[in-house]
């Protein structure tokens, strides 16, 4: 069996369609018709033990080093989310891959010595143009240790995602990215420091209009809690009529635009 790395790199992307791979915790490597490849706060180490104690309790499905990508875009500066030690390998080895975040993310990035010119400051709300996609911001509250969190909607023209970041669910200051009409919602779950629960997703899934939706955020760590089979059950009741998928780290999802 192909490793990942060699899967995203020979997987043909129809047109209208964005391939969607879960990396683990909030990570997602995304890759479009025209080839270029995205990786979402990626976490592909053990830093966070290293760092705070939290054990790692599923292995990353690749390595930093083995990545090959076109653009990096953390949500905010948390070390699960800004990896320090999966960043510079990402960087080493993709000599023309941009990274872009909110203002404290850029500070992480000079910090690792990621070179000026390859970095891309995302305001908290507002759009951005940014290796072939146009990234849509609204201002996430993920608490005051990180004011500046953002929730991303990423629009390659003919499929449009949308991941929450860390987030409490916050109808109004994302009512802009749902007007947008996103296609994919990509929701936190886990419940604990001040992020949605597995109910609160459902009710995003609902406000926003997807027509699928992939939940992240759990299983990653034994402190972040999360319930992916009752995020399923309470999409029955409040979306219906939107697929919940579960997917595995590692695995795929070819996520179809409305055309």
């Amino acid at each position: 069996m192909d490793s990942l790395s060699k899967q995203i790199e020979r997987t043909a992307v129809p047109a209208g369609t964005v391939q969607v791979w879960w990396l683990g915790g909030a990570g997602f490597a995304f890759k479009t018709a025209a080839g270029r490849v995205w990786l979402v706060d990626p976490y592909l180490t053990d830093s966070v033990e290293r760092l705070f104690g939290f054990k790692r309790m599923c292995p990353p499905p690749l390595r930093p080093e083995e990545v090959r990508c076109d653009a990096v875009l953390c949500t905010h500066d948390h070390a699960d989310h800004v990896d320090i030690d999966t960043l510079p390998a990402i960087a080493r080895n993709n000599s023309q891959c941009v990274f872009a975040g909110p203002a404290s993310c850029v500070k992480a990035f000079r910090d690792l010595v990621i070179a000026a010119d390859r970095l891309v400051e995302l305001p908290v709300s507002g759009r951005t143009a940014v290796a072939g996609a146009t990234v849509h911001t609204a201002n996430a509250d993920h608490g005051d240790a990180a004011p500046d969190a953002v929730t991303p909607l990423f629009d390659f023209g003919d499929v449009r995602i949308l991941h929450s970041g860390d987030t409490s669910l916050c109808p109004v200051r994302f009512k802009p990215l749902y007007d947008l009409k996103p296609d994919l919602l990509l929701p936190c779950i886990n419940g604990n420091f001040g992020n949605m629960n597995h109910i609160d997703a459902a009710q995003m899934a609902q406000q926003a209009g997807v027509h699928t939706v992939i939940p992240h955020h759990f299983w990653l760590f034994v402190e972040h809690g999360g319930d992916p089979a009752g995020f399923l059950y309470a999409c029955k009741h409040f979306c219906p009529g939107v697929m919940a998928k579960i997917l595995k780290p590692g695995e795929g999802f070819a996520c179809r635009g409305r055309g």
